[in-house]
């Protein structure tokens, strides 16, 4: 016959449960805010792909910032970034927009379907919340040349 379990054994139970490796995983999966600056250092030496969640209609007013290629969040976006990465969901992939929010959102999402290194561009493009923002860095733009 087993013992019947107290109320402090199912909580230190529950407290093991948490820290164990498979509970981690239900949580909201992590992700790195990094700087312009860095991302645009690691984008040049192609350590990292920087992707621009913008609008087209974005893309033409401001252009894109230099290295990044733009792919608009629509039903192709996936494949597009399968395209990009050749499949490789451990490959470094850094995603920005106008504040932030969007890219947040993004690598969030990619997380939690098994992308291993995402990162959200502090600040985005204009600057938001996390960050100054990629054009207050003074860092490069390029026209976009899209449709």
């Amino acid at each position: 016959m087993t013992a019947p379990i107290s109320r402090r054994g199912l909580m230190a139970g529950a407290a093991a449960l948490m820290l164990t490796p498979a509970f981690a995983l239900a949580k909201e999966p992590a992700i790195t805010v990094m700087d312009p600056e860095q991302v645009h250092d690691k984008a040049k030496k192609g350590e990292v792909l920087l992707i621009d969640v913008r609008t087209p209609d974005e893309w033409k007013e401001t252009g894109i910032p230099d290295g990044a290629h733009p792919i608009e969040l629509a039903p192709t976006f996936l494949a597009k970034l399968r395209e990009l990465t050749g499949g490789d969901k451990t490959r470094p992939v850094a995603f920005m927009c106008a504040t932030g929010a969007r890219s947040e959102f993004v690598a969030r999402e990619l997380a939690k379907r098994g992308w291993t290194h995402v990162i959200d561009v502090a600040g985005g493009v204009f600057g938001g919340p996390k960050g100054k923002g990629w054009k207050a860095e003074g860092l490069p733009m390029i026209p976009y040349k899209g449709k």
